[in-house]
């Protein structure tokens, strides 16, 4: 199956934002989690994306949503 939506979460950005903690809770499909207290995409889950924007919302300087087709 090829890939549909490619989600980038820069950590950088993200380091001890109170918004890109909220993700993982916040994403309706469960793009995000959490792994040795890193938030990161769970690629498994990535075509998931309904491009609902709530991450982008949350943490805007960390969260890049791309459209692959």
């Amino acid at each position: 199956m090829g890939r549909f939506i490619k989600v980038e979460l820069d950590e950088a950005a993200c380091a001890g934002d109170e918004g890109c903690r909220s993700l993982v809770a916040l994403c309706p499909v469960d793009v995000f989690k959490e792994i040795d207290g890193r938030i990161v995409v769970d690629e498994a889950a990535e075509d998931e994306c309904t491009l609902c924007g709530l991450c982008v919302e949350a943490c805007p300087e960390a969260v890049k949503i791309e459209k692959l087709y």
